[in-house]
């Protein structure tokens, strides 16, 4: 009789399990990041929990995660260069808003692998699926593809948009911790953190958490003071270079 309960009962713990809904949670090593004068880039840590996880996947590891860090939003303007006369001036200009300002994402695999062109292009995994929205409608697809890809090399060549493949680490069959990169640039403001889950290349879930990144100190009062209260910034500035004229012409005056 004891025998035939535990089999009722294990069976019953395996047909809830079987029926359970996968889910992820995720956490920051960090919620908030402080930038002064010496700041010269960070790695954070995401550690996540897959939860109710198949367990044949889970020891296999059959479970994808990738985990992206996207800055800020805002509005570029990219323009081309042109020469004409012998001199290098702006030419056609092509305006994008919806710009994430950095994006870092990690991953347990090259993308390719982990999920398929379709997926990618759909939850803008990666910083060249990424979906810039266009202000200007005159340009052609052609140019403003081209515009585009001229943006995101830009980004790029500033180490604002990152992907660090093989990054995401399982420390547990469940547990995992991905490593995202800050540059020394890296922009103010909240940065959404995103886990995504996939099985087989489909996504089963994803979870969102937010990171500060905000100045301290000296570096935050001129901050505020530049985007806040731009023409006292800039009577300051002009008042400080003055000064610092009138100071050097007198040290440096010749008898």
């Amino acid at each position: 009789m004891l025998q035939l309960i535990s089999i009722m009962l294990i069976s019953f713990i395996v047909q809830q399990n079987a029926h359970a809904i996968e889910d992820v949670q995720i956490g920051l090593s960090s919620e908030s990041i402080s930038i002064t004068s010496s700041f010269s880039g960070t790695t954070i840590s995401v550690f996540g929990l897959i939860e109710n996880g198949n367990l044949y996947l889970l020891n296999n590891k059959g479970y994808d995660v990738i985990v992206a860090l996207v800055g800020p939003i805002e509005t570029i303007v990219v323009r081309r260069k042109q020469k004409k006369g012998g001199i290098w001036i702006n030419g056609d200009s092509q305006i994008f808003t919806q710009v994430p300002a950095s994006y870092s994402v990690a991953t347990t695999r090259p993308l390719e692998l982990a999920i398929s062109a379709e997926e990618m292009k759909s939850l803008q995994i990666g910083f060249k699926k990424l979906s810039f929205q266009k202000e200007k409608n005159h340009e052609s697809k052609e140019n403003v593809l081209e515009f585009k890809e001229s943006l995101i090399r830009l980004k790029a060549r500033q180490n604002l948009y990152l992907e660090n493949i093989g990054s995401v680490d399982f420390l547990s069959p469940s547990f995992f911790r991905a490593k995202l990169i800050l540059p020394k640039t890296v922009p103010m403001g909240f940065h959404r953190a995103k886990a995504y889950l996939f099985r087989n290349g489909e996504l089963v879930t994803s979870r969102s958490t937010f990171l500060h990144v905000k100045k301290i100190g000296f570096e935050q009062v001129i901050y505020d003071l530049a985007h806040q209260n731009s023409w006292l910034y800039g009577i300051l500035c002009i008042g400080v270079a003055i000064t610092t004229g009138w100071l050097a012409s007198i040290v440096f005056r010749k008898d």
